[in-house]
Formats: structure tokens, C-alpha cells, sequence
């Protein structure tokens, strides 16, 4: 009779240390206070914090200007306070409700993770160490110092970004997509970052440490985007390398002629209404094109004997041109006139006799 009541009472002790332990889980304790802290319990009046204060779920806590305060879970799960700010948990910390004012949270490892909620962005965390500024203006910062974290939009809860350690994101106020996130120092960041210099050291220091050592990646570079150099077969049937698509050589064209469709160009030489003058060139001999490149001869136009001249050639942009006119010299005659015979006068005789 006496085992079994000692059993039982043993178990009845054993359940509410459990239980116990799993309220202290739940609560936090107030490990350091700078200036103005205070409490604010669900049903009850606010009151100035003390350290090693148990803080149950639900309960907010405000600090005033220029404060600053540190909260502690049993987990090691830590939550710094910075000035102006208001702050309420659920869920033994790891659900955090920000309304204005900064916030440090560490949450261990292999712990569940935690998140941290503003009036307009959600921040989610596993094993990380982050800084989340919230602005009454509706501009909101996020700063993973070891781990990662995902932020997103409260109103637009698929827009989101991936941060990893030793890089921000600034989200304006009314913003409808997520910043890119960039890189920062976190050296700087530890050295004047009030939520890490007022305090002791993080349990996650030496994982900071280590990823602000770490080289970040550069960012792309800026300009036109480059692609390999791959062979690329053009449509004209050669073989060419350059960037992936296909490029085509250049197509040659006719040079383009200034005059109006169905004009004949004006000569160079002759102003407009006026014939050109006689050619000069020796007889039989064609007068050089004036649409043959340099260097080419031009084709000839005379014909051979017996056969007609051909027709006239009509291309684009081009009238019909006469044959060119061969000025051929006439043969000269030479008259040979007869000399005059000479008329012999008659020679006197002399006188005879009679």
C-alpha cells in the first residue's frame, strides 16, 4: 500500500517538473536592461523590467529612447531589443512580432527555426543570426550576420528573396517585389552595430567571425552580357564562330542610285536641257562608260560585219541608250587635170623667090 502511493506521488512530482520545464521553455528571462524597459502584460499594467524578469508568452515588452534589452530562452534562443522598439513572442521566442523599432535573433541550430514578423515583411530562420530593422514608415532591413534567411512580403507572400550570411536587403515602403540582397562587411557591422557592441558576446561569434572572413562572390559585371564562342553555321554555306545564334554575312547590294525611279541621271558634264557635245574620241573608237568600275574594260559594242547592231539594253533606273554614233571620214578623190598641150606658133619662113 505504502509502494504504491509513493509510486504515484512520485510520478505526480515527476509530471509537473516536466511540466515546469516546459513552462520555463516557454519563457524568457530579462539577462540585460540599458535605461527604459518595460513590460507589457496581456492583462495587467506595464511595468518597469529587472533583470533575471521571467517574461511568459504574449507579454510585450517596449523600450524607450536610446535603450536597450536582452531576452534569453532556455534553448540559448536570444532576443536583442534596440531603442523604441516593441516586441512580443509566442511559441517559446521563435515567433517574433516587431511593430516598429530593431531586433537581434539567434536561434540555434537543430532547433526548429523562428520567424520574425513586421507590418510588412516576413522573415523566416533556421540556425541563423539576423538583424531586422522595421521603420514606422513602412522601410524594413534585413541583415543575416551567420546562416541564411528568406524574406518576403506580407501582401505579396510570393515575392521573396534567399539572404546568406554577410549580405542586406533594404525593402522601401509600398514595395511589391523583394531587393536584390548585397553584400556588406560584417566586420563594420560588429564593430558599430549597437545591438552586438552594448552586450557580450553571441554564443554564434565564431560563425560570424568565419563568414565575415569568407571571400564573397563578385557580382556579375555590368554591360552587355556575354555568351561562348561556339561554331555557328550561317544560311550562306560558310562556317563562322562568334556568339551562339546564327550570323549571316553581309549581303551585297547594288549601289543605289540617287535619282527617282524612271529619270535618267543627269550627266556630269552637260547641264540639264542641253546636248552633249560631239565626242572626241578618234573615229572608230567607242567612248569609255561612265558605269564600268575603274580597272574593267568595257564591253564593246560594235558589231560584226554582217550583222545588225544589238538591241538596247534597259536595266532598273536606266533608258533605253541609241547606239553611239561612229563618225567615219569620207575618202578623198584626187582630180588629175590634163596639162594644156602647147600651141607651137608657126615659124616664119623667109621669102622664097616668086
Amino acid at each position: 500500500m505504502n509502494t504504491k502511493i509513493l509510486s504515484s506521488s512520485l510520478a505526480i512530482l515527476l509530471g509537473s517538473g516536466f511540466a515546469l520545464a516546459a513552462d520555463s521553455n516557454k519563457e524568457a528571462k530579462v539577462t540585460q536592461i540599458i535605461r527604459d524597459v518595460r513590460l507589457l502584460p496581456a492583462e495587467a499594467a506595464a511595468r518597469a523590467a529587472t533583470l533575471n524578469d521571467r517574461v511568459a508568452e504574449d507579454t510585450g515588452v517596449r523600450t524607450g529612447g536610446e535603450s536597450r534589452s536582452e531576452l534569453t530562452f532556455g534553448d540559448l534562443t536570444i532576443t536583442r531589443l534596440g531603442a523604441n522598439t516593441i516586441f512580443s513572442f509566442n511559441k517559446a521566442g521563435r515567433n517574433v512580432q516587431v511593430d516598429s523599432g530593431s531586433i537581434l535573433l539567434r536561434v540555434p541550430k537543430d532547433s526548429g527555426g523562428g520567424r520574425i514578423k513586421t507590418s510588412a515583411v516576413t522573415v523566416a530562420v533556421t540556425g541563423t543570426t539576423v538583424i531586422v530593422e522595421s521603420a514606422r514608415g513602412g522601410r524594413n532591413k534585413l541583415i543575416v550576420l551567420e546562416g541564411s534567411a528568406r524574406i518576403g512580403l506580407v501582401k505579396y507572400p510570393k515575392q521573396f528573396q534567399n539572404v546568406r550570411a554577410a549580405q542586406m536587403v533594404d525593402v522601401p515602403p509600398g514595395a511589391t517585389t523583394v531587393p536584390l540582397p548585397v553584400n556588406i562587411d560584417l566586420n563594420d557591422v560588429m564593430k558599430r552595430h549597437p545591438l552586438i557592441t552594448d552586450f557580450p558576446p553571441l554564443p554564434s561569434r565564431d560563425l560570424i567571425i568565419a563568414a565575415a572572413n569568407q571571400p564573397q562572390p563578385q557580382p556579375p559585371p555590368s554591360g552587355p552580357s556575354t555568351f561562348p564562342i561556339l561554331p555557328v553555321i550561317n544560311l550562306g554555306g560558310g562556317l563562322t564562330t562568334g556568339p551562339v545564334g546564327p550570323r549571316y554575312p553581309p549581303r551585297q547590294q547594288p549601289p543605289s542610285s540617287s535619282n527617282p525611279p524612271g529619270q535618267q541621271p543627269p550627266s556630269s558634264t552637260n547641264p540639264p536641257g542641253r546636248t552633249p557635245p560631239p565626242s572626241k574620241n578618234p573615229p572608230g573608237q567607242q567612248p569609255p562608260s561612265s558605269t564600268n568600275p575603274p580597272g574593267q574594260r568595257p564591253p564593246s559594242t560594235t558589231n560584226p560585219p554582217g550583222k545588225g547592231p544589238k538591241g538596247p539594253v534597259v536595266g532598273p533606273n536606266r533608258t533605253p541608250t541609241p547606239p553611239p554614233v561612229i563618225l567615219r571620214q569620207a575618202p578623198t578623190r584626187t582630180v588629175t587635170k590634163p596639162k594644156p598641150t602647147p600651141v607651137k606658133k608657126p615659124t616664119s619662113q623667109p621669102n622664097g623667090p616668086r
